[in-house]
């Protein structure tokens, strides 16, 4: 059997990235997939994507901004699957700029998108899964939230309030049989890498010999992998913890 057979995942930020990674291997072992993301064209190809390799998928715009796009996005999640047994919260954005740079369209954008957004849908989420009593939560965190680095400050605060967000909903609802986790990605080469960087690969092979032991950028199959054992019953006894993925940057303390 499959490690997600017969499971509903609700997953944000499915359209790119990480969240387009797991909401394919999530569908590759067994799971129904609902595909949340603001951006309608890459939301129908990861659905279309997973719906063409024989999965079950559908897309809902969802901007993880705007509540009720959150509650519109989780009926029709419902009214297609009738229940959701993984939510994994996987949008987020990120804006690199001096601390003292930072406008305050910056930090509302990023606090609204990678905190936020994670509340507001666990709390459309949460009651569900109270019903079914079982459910797992899988949050995406970042190694941001333990380890310094430059530029990120609040991209990195948002970062950390998601683990110790995690850890404290862990307790509440673990009498409910629900378990929340968090992965902490290192360095993964996504969309959200910025333009600068991504457009230069000399800049990112520098920076992946400094920072990483295991000499290679992360990939979002390496955080997919995570979740989907965070996600299955494999991990029925693992709740409140953060899981770095993270090619050993964490490690690297001398750096």
């Amino acid at each position: 059997m499959s490690r997600l057979e017969g499971k509903i995942a609700f997953i944000t930020g499915a359209g790119s990235g990480i969240g387009r990674g797991s909401a394919k291997m999530f569908a590759r072992e067994g799971a129904k997939v609902i595909c949340a993301d603001f951006n309608e064209a890459w939301g129908e190809e990861t659905a279309k994507a997973i719906n063409d390799a024989g999965g079950d998928a559908i897309f809902v715009k969802c901007n993880v901004r705007n509540r009720q796009d959150i509650k519109d996005a989780v009926k029709a999640g419902m009214d297609k699957y009738g229940r959701i047994d993984v939510l994994m919260n996987c949008a987020g954005i990120v804006r690199i700029k001096p601390f003292i740079e930072i406008t305050e369209d910056d930090y509302i954008a990023i606090t609204e998108t990678n905190l936020r957004g994670y509340i507001w849908t666990m709390q459309e989420i949460l009651p569900i899964m109270m019903k079914q009593n079982k459910g797992s939560i899988v949050n995406v965190a970042s190694i941001s939230a333990y380890k310094a680095e430059t530029r990120t400050a609040v991209y990195a605060a948002t970062k950390a309030g998601v683990t110790m967000m995690s850890q404290d909903i862990a307790k509440e609802v673990a009498s409910n049989n629900i378990r929340v986790n968090c992965i902490c990605p290192g360095p993964v080469g996504t969309n959200m890498t910025p333009e600068e960087i991504r457009n230069h690969p000399e800049i990112v092979e520098e920076m992946v010999k400094e920072l990483v032991p295991l000499g290679r950028e992360g990939r979002p199959d390496d955080i997919a992998y995570a979740a989907v054992y965070l996600a299955s019953d494999e991990s029925s006894w693992v709740t409140g913890t953060s899981v770095i993925v993270d090619g050993g940057v964490w490690i690297n303390t001398n750096k």
